[in-house]
Formats: structure tokens, C-alpha cells, sequence
């Protein structure tokens, strides 16, 4: 377990929020729906997925789509997440 992963995400308490919601969704999430759900700024929630994704904590699933990216959660965050509940 790689523990400044997770002290990094305990530190950002919207990059935890986001990647629970991305854990607990049964359908890909797209930055809109982090949007909505989270009550933040759309380059908020972009920035923040894509900082989730440069640390392997969640998987963009259309990396080539420059509109509309989809996102779940990946092993390595699943296995994270743990660590901090």
C-alpha cells in the first residue's frame, strides 16, 4: 500500500469526495455528473478527476474524446478507499 497515496487523498477532502462517488456508482461517471452531485465548479470537478486519474485512482474509459469523458473507479482506488474508511 502506498501510504502518501493516501495521505494525499485524505488531505484533499474533494478529491476523497470524488472518487466515493466514482467508487459507488454502478454506471460511468462523467465530470458533469461530479458536477451536479457535489454542488462544485465544472473545472473543479475536471481537475480533480483528472488528478484522480494521473494517480491511477480512477480509469477515464474514452481517453481520446476531448468532450464527454467517462470514469470509474479503479483497483488501486478501490483498495485505497478501504485504507481510509
Amino acid at each position: 500500500m502506498d501510504w502518501s497515496l493516501v495521505a494525499w487523498l485524505k488531505r484533499g477532502g474533494r478529491r476523497k469526495s470524488v472518487l466515493i462517488l466514482v467508487s459507488k456508482s454502478s454506471t460511468p461517471v462523467s465530470a458533469n455528473d461530479v458536477k451536479g452531485s457535489l454542488k462544485i465548479a465544472m473545472s473543479q470537478a475536471s481537475a480533480t478527476l483528472k488528478e484522480l486519474t494521473d494517480q491511477k485512482l480512477i480509469l477515464c474509459l474514452n481517453p481520446e474524446d476531448k468532450i464527454g469523458k467517462l470514469y470509474r473507479v479503479h483497483k488501486n482506488g478501490e483498495d485505497t478507499l478501504k485504507q481510509i474508511k
